[in-house]
């Protein structure tokens, strides 16, 4: 059986493993265990509780290595029935663990990005009681008050990313997430980052999406003011023209029967330097096995497990558990 005492006497191991250093693991391991001890004492003492206090089974794992386990499925992708045989556990219990109690929780404490979008329903209130703290508190929930409460961000980076699926069943879903750019079922996700840290995540939209599609649908642009600078790729072409109030930095794309001048591609070139920060970011989140490999969860469950990465990541930058 694998453990975390056995993995912290090799350090690089446990990095290759979980994604995260032996250091960074305790920070979010003292985190963790709060919200779960408040996530228990919430189960065990809800109204429509039948069973005695007590009843029934104890954990077999205890919270490091469970934490261990969440971390090594979004860093590895192995699948459940590895995991299981790894912590010695049946193969439900790893899938109510992740899905029930983790998941959910390293979402609430990490700083993870925004994803709000005026064709959304969920939204979270500016004021909120979360469910593993059970404390009122103020959260930043549109990227337009982030932008209002840090004023030094003065660029922004946006660019989208995709990854493949397993062929869909129905003809439907079959067509709609065909990319012809990758000539495969892919599901999509674009991000809009700073050079340190992902602040936003549209996600979970099928691949047939033009990047100009999603970015209408996401709302970012109405959200970002004037000052700040929004750096783009070749695939939103036109985007400057759609939003002539905005400050939108895109490279001279090759017009139909001409050429590009050697201006124009010293200028693509300088841009394509300054750009480099949201290649990096999608680099970075590549090494988790879960947004590398041909993804097999639900197709509904993509941006939460992408946001998640994404806080993994972010808190690697600022070791801070705050996005502001």
């Amino acid at each position: 059986m694998i453990t975390v005492a056995k993995l912290r006497r090799k350090p690089r191991s446990f990095q290759a493993f979980t994604g995260l250093s032996v250091a960074e693991f305790d920070q979010i391991l003292s985190h963790v265990t709060v919200a779960y001890e408040a996530a228990l004492h919430q189960q065990r003492n809800r109204s429509q509780r039948q069973r005695a206090l007590g009843a029934g089974r104890p954990f077999t794992l205890a919270l490091p290595e469970k934490l261990l386990m969440a971390l090594m499925y979004l860093r590895l992708y192995v699948g459940q029935n590895l995991l299981a045989y790894l912590f010695d556990l049946d193969q439900s219990n790893v899938c109510r663990e992740l899905k029930e109690r983790l998941v959910p929780i390293l979402s609430e404490i990490l700083p993870t990005p925004l994803t709000d979008a005026p064709l959304r329903t969920d939204d979270k209130k500016a004021t909120e009681e979360t469910p593993f703290s059970g404390k009122k508190r103020r959260r930043i929930n549109t990227l337009k008050e982030l932008l209002e409460a840090h004023p030094e961000i003065e660029e922004l980076l946006l660019d989208s990313t995709e990854q493949s699926l397993p062929q869909p069943v129905d003809k439907l879903k079959r067509k709609q997430c065909y990319s012809g750019k990758r000539q495969d079922h892919t599901v999509k996700t674009q991000i809009v980052a700073t050079r340190q840290v992902i602040v936003h995540v549209s996600g979970g939209l099928p691949g047939s999406l033009a990047d100009q599609s999603i970015l209408g649908a996401s709302g970012v642009m109405g959200q970002v003011p004037c000052r700040v600078k929004i750096r783009v790729d070749k695939g939103y072409e036109g985007t400057a023209k759609r939003y002539p109030d905005k400050s939108v930095v895109a490279p001279v794309k090759k017009p139909r029967g001409q050429v590009v001048t050697i201006l124009e591609r010293v200028y693509n070139y300088m841009l394509s330097t300054l750009r480099i920060y949201v290649e990096h970011h999608f680099a970075r989140l590549k090494r988790f096995g879960i947004l590398r490999e041909q993804y097999r969860g639900r197709f509904e469950d993509h941006e939460n497990r992408f946001c998640l990465v994404c806080g993994l990541l972010n808190f690697r930058a600022t070791g801070d558990f705050s996005l502001g």
